[in-house]
């Protein structure tokens, strides 16, 4: 099993780890693709439209703009906001998605994205 590093070094955060905007990310659920607010490692926030109680779980399909890879995952809901927009933590997650979503934080780390 991997090492968990922290990558959130903030304080007043309480993540373990930091939330991105970019490079910007697409989940497609039951046929509808929805642009996400921010992400991690760990989890997304979808922008809009998916209201799911907490403890729900969804699956589908994510998409990094900067691969244009799709890779399958299964998720479920932890918080809602007052805006009425559901966060996310990855509860499925293939190697393939882990390993493309930490390259996409190695990019942005590196100022390509």
């Amino acid at each position: 099993m991997g090492k968990l590093i922290r990558t959130n070094f903030d304080r007043h955060e309480m993540r373990r780890d930091r939330r991105y905007c970019s490079p910007a990310i697409t989940v497609r659920v039951a046929g509808i693709d929805h642009p996400v607010r921010d992400w991690s490692l760990t989890g997304f926030r979808p922008a809009c439209g998916m209201r799911v109680e907490r403890g729900g779980r969804i699956a589908g399909a994510l998409r990094i703009a900067a691969s244009g890879a799709v890779h399958p995952f299964a998720a479920e809901a932890v918080r809602g906001d007052a805006q009425g927009v559901t966060a996310f933590r990855f509860v499925e997650c293939s190697g393939s998605l882990a390993r493309a979503l930490e390259r996409a934080v190695v990019a942005r780390m590196a100022g390509r994205s």
